[in-house]
């Protein structure tokens, strides 16, 4: 049991921490005798050390948030018993229900307890706290047989006011350790080394994960009551100590490595809310590292005047500054700046503009990308259509720019013409609009059909943040952001069925039952303090009738 534990964690760890770098396990705790967390939230952190580099933490007691949607119930417990079984875990989790307290947590205290193994062999620490002792106890009893059953042997120690129970027998690492702190926690480990760093932390000689910054920072901004999960993974930790981490650290090649560097911290917290699963994470980076430089929160003001018929949305803002910024970073790495000379060269041999000066210099407003359903466009595009809107404070420099790729248009074969205020490109072998576009204040409209341009222009028929699914995901996801990602999965859906009448069916039933439950997704990232980035997550699932 104990070698299936630290192996399974190791692995999950490993998995998680490879997931572009930035993925990776940690982070649940919160509250030492003297230091805890606003709401006395995360209370197992009392028993954590400040040095931990990861945590992980699971509702005891999901069935209050999956009230709305009971059926769901069921795939989360089967989710989270997996991953405790990949631990080695083998209780149910009514066994812990029934005395814990709001989570079951879950901590890495010391990297590698066998530096001389082939891999590493990670201290493990698991921690609740207890709203009923004779239960709590019971539980440890059975850890404790589970253990003999395989040939472990245990010893009774008492120290002030910790009840420990010490594998005599077996490897580091698979030294079974169970204890029980007064009538506030209990805790189990894998090894002697990792209760004495917890036991040390409970009685105040050693600093909690609670006085801890970043930790402090993360839970304060992501964990709120009835969080399904909280993770968080401290890189300074992993950093500092990286001769510790090495064995974790060989799968990563030294371009992922490299990436970690401005990394402080990493956290993510998971809720199932009335409106769907909601997944929120923050990134806290080096102030060194400035990462934010040249980066402003969206006005917010593009994206209300964009059709709710829209499939899918994709919005930003000030890409001229953005690119000035990132500019300097990018080009420090010789093989990516040949790349961009190389793309500047190309773009202008083909357009005779400069992609820099002539493009990207006069997008310093807010942009947005729409995909929608739109009956006028091309007859190839099979009644579906498009628009691209940005906004502008140079338009004589747009229009320069616009007259140039107009001329190259015509130099191709299609009709370019121009009315109204109106551009047009057509084809001349279906004599249909290909792109029409015009300008609306300082917005440039460029679109598949001239019914889609009157539609934004004008902001004709029902508008994106009051029409659902869109309209929920507007209105739910964080603000100020740096833009949005759309996904309106219930229109999709009703195209899909449209095309490919019963396609739905001949998928998986597992794969089908998502797909046909989920209304909408949507993603955004905005600034979480002077050097933090915060990204969320947003998939709808209305509930059953």
């Amino acid at each position: 049991m104990q070698a299936q534990l630290h192996r399974g964690f190791c692995s999950l760890s490993l998995a998680l921490l490879a997931l572009g770098g930035a993925w990776l396990v940690g982070a649940c705790q919160r509250k030492a005798p003297e230091a805890q967390l606003p709401g006395d939230i995360l209370p197992e952190t009392v028993l954590v050390p400040q040095s931990a580099p990861m945590v992980l933490a699971f509702a005891t007691d999901p069935e209050e948030a999956f009230s709305t949607h009971p059926e769901l119930l069921a795939q989360w417990e089967n989710w989270t018993s997996e991953a405790l079984a990949e631990t080695g875990g083998e209780f149910p989790r009514g066994d812990i229900q029934t005395w814990a307290g709001d989570q079951f947590t879950m901590a890495v205290v010391v990297p590698n307890l066998v530096p001389t193994a082939s891999e590493p062999v990670p201290g493990i620490l698991f921690g609740a706290s207890t709203r009923n002792t004779d239960l709590s106890g019971q539980f440890l009893a059975q850890v404790r047989q589970q253990a003999a059953a395989e040939g472990a042997n245990f010893e009774r120690r008492q120290e002030q006011g910790v009840t420990l129970y010490v594998q005599t027998n077996g490897d580091p690492g698979e030294q079974w350790v169970t204890a029980e702190f007064g009538n506030r926690f209990v805790a189990v480990a894998n090894d002697l080394a990792v209760m004495q760093q917890a036991v040390a932390v409970y009685r105040g000689e050693a600093e909690s994960i609670s006085r801890s910054e970043l930790f402090r920072s993360a839970a304060t901004e992501l964990y709120t009551e009835g969080a399904l999960a909280f993770a968080y993974v401290d890189f300074e930790a992993l950093q500092t100590n990286s001769e510790s981490f090495g064995a974790w650290m060989e799968d990563l090649d030294p371009a992922t490595l490299e990436s970690l560097q401005p990394l402080r911290s990493f956290a993510m917290a998971t809720h199932w809310q009335e409106q769907g699963l909601r997944v929120r994470m923050l990134t806290q980076t080096d102030p060194e590292t400035n990462l934010q430089a040249g980066l402003q929160p969206a006005r917010g003001e593009l994206i209300q005047r964009l059709p709710g018929s829209a499939l899918t949305v994709i919005s930003t803002q000030q890409i001229a500054q953005r690119w000035q910024a990132l500019l300097p970073k990018l080009e420090e790495d010789p093989l990516v700046k040949e790349s961009l000379e190389e793309l500047r060269a190309e773009f202008r041999a083909n357009t005779r503009l400069d992609l820099e000066q002539d493009v990207l210099a006069w997008m310093d407003g807010e942009l947005a990308l729409l995909v929608a359903p739109d009956a006028q466009a091309h007859p190839l595009l099979q009644g579906m259509g498009a628009a691209l809107v940005i906004e502008s404070s140079q338009p004589d420099k747009a229009n320069a720019t616009l007259a140039q790729l107009d001329r190259l248009a015509q130099e191709s074969g299609a009709q370019v013409t121009e009315a109204g205020g109106q551009v047009t490109w057509a084809d001349p072998l279906f004599n249909q609009p290909l792109l029409i576009r015009a300008w609306e204040g300082n917005y440039l409209i460029i679109t598949s059909s001239t019914g889609a341009l009157q539609t934004i222009a004008q902001r004709q028929g029902n508008l994106l943040p009051q029409t659902e699914p869109l309209k929920t995901l507007y209105d739910q996801l964080h603000k100020p952001n740096y833009g949005y990602f759309l996904l309106n999965w219930q229109g999709i859906r009703t195209v899909l069925e449209a095309i490919l009448p019963g396609g739905l069916a001949t998928l998986d039933p597992e794969a089908r039952d998502v797909l046909t439950r989920i209304d909408g997704l949507g993603v955004t990232s905005y600034p979480a303090g002077e050097h933090g980035f915060g990204l969320e997550l947003l998939v709808t699932v209305p509930p059953q009738p």
